[in-house]
């Protein structure tokens, strides 16, 4: 403490001697500080947001563009697939129902057996036009980035959707569903779809980060 304390008193001279240089030292050296830390403070918070951003496309609460879904490593992207193939399973259960019921009203005599046909395609088009209108973007997106992470080895043992176009990379197949889009027929397959999406995501190894 005595030792402390003489120098104290030491540098005290030295202030009274130069206030001005002190000051300014002072003010040059919390300047100095207050700068990188708002850095650092600044640099973290920026992480911070990118990683919550992945975290949110992942889930599917953000929109799975093409650049969102380059950040996302393995493990993200195959969470990001489950969530839309649960959207896919959703659609074609609810046209299951829609279709369940119609032939339930034909059969009681409720709704004319030739006016079925008609509802059926009617519920066909509206679970269409609500997965493109949707969620088809996202669809579209995930599936493509699937398929860019997958060897064209890999994918050839997925049950895949009825090409239409067929060549030899994968990633420029041209299927059914495609071809159909919007048109009511495409809600058929849906659960194929579904299936595919899903067998290609769980051929990712869930310890990669994609970089």
């Amino acid at each position: 403490m005595v030792k402390l304390w003489e120098y104290i008193k030491a540098e005290f001279a030295v202030l009274r001697g130069a206030p001005f240089t002190f000051v300014g030292l002072l003010v040059v050296s919390v300047g100095a500080g207050v700068a990188i830390g708002a850095w650092h403070y600044s640099e973290r918070l920026e992480t911070q947001e990118l990683e919550i951003h992945r975290y949110r496309v992942a889930l599917g609460i953000d929109k799975a563009s093409e650049g969102a879904l380059v950040e996302l490593n393995n493990q993200e992207l195959a969470l990001r697939a489950q969530k839309i193939v649960a959207d896919l399973r959703t659609l074609s259960t609810e046209l299951d129902q829609k279709c369940s019921d119609i032939d339930k009203r034909a059969k009681s005599g409720e709704l004319e057996t030739s006016k079925a046909g008609e509802a059926k395609f009617a519920a066909m088009k509206e679970i269409s036009q609500n997965f493109d209108g949707d969620l088809a973007s996202d669809t579209y997106n995930v599936e493509h980035e699937l398929r860019k992470r997958l060897s064209p080895e890999a994918i050839a043992h997925v049950v895949r959707v009825p090409a239409f176009i067929e060549g030899n990379d994968p990633n420029s197949r041209v299927t059914l569903f495609d071809f159909m889009r919007g048109s009511g027929f495409d809600a058929m397959m849906l659960g194929r779809l579904a299936d595919e999406i899903e067998q290609m995501a769980k051929l990712l190894p869930s310890d990669s980060r994609k970089s």
